[in-house]
């Protein structure tokens, strides 16, 4: 069955009708309650609850981190969507140790080979 409200341009609405009614759910008004509901959803987080952290300076921090974030989904204190950023943006922070492990250990050998200390005997 069809729902039997008109659109705004004037034409019948083409959405189906929902139970046992003749309109659909935008024109039964059901649609500003379910709307409503989203909102309370998102509504029950509170950044105030949250552990403070300091910024992650290693590895072992960020993990730190993202196992507090973990339980804080699951208590229900933490958005999952910032929780996602938050893995997101560990990610990069976790790449980003690794360039500047590799950098300083590059520096070092560089410094090493400046310094002749680099010599294979065969060089002698």
């Amino acid at each position: 069955m069809q729902c039997g409200a008109k659109a705004r341009t004037g034409k019948p609405c083409a959405a189906p009708a929902i139970g046992g009614t003749n309109r659909c759910v935008m024109h039964s008004g059901r649609a500003a309650t379910l709307g409503s509901k989203g909102g309370r959803r998102r509504t029950v987080y509170c950044p105030e609850a949250l552990k403070e952290f300091a910024p992650p300076r290693n590895a072992a921090e960020l993990r730190d981190l993202l196992a507090q974030s973990i339980v804080e989904i699951r208590n229900g204190n933490l958005d999952p969507k910032l929780a996602n950023s938050i893995s997101y943006l560990g990610t990069g922070f976790l790449r980003a140790l690794e360039v500047s492990d590799l950098e300083s250990r590059l520096a070092a050998l560089e410094t090493q080979t400046e310094n002749g200390n680099g010599k294979s005997e065969t060089q002698s």
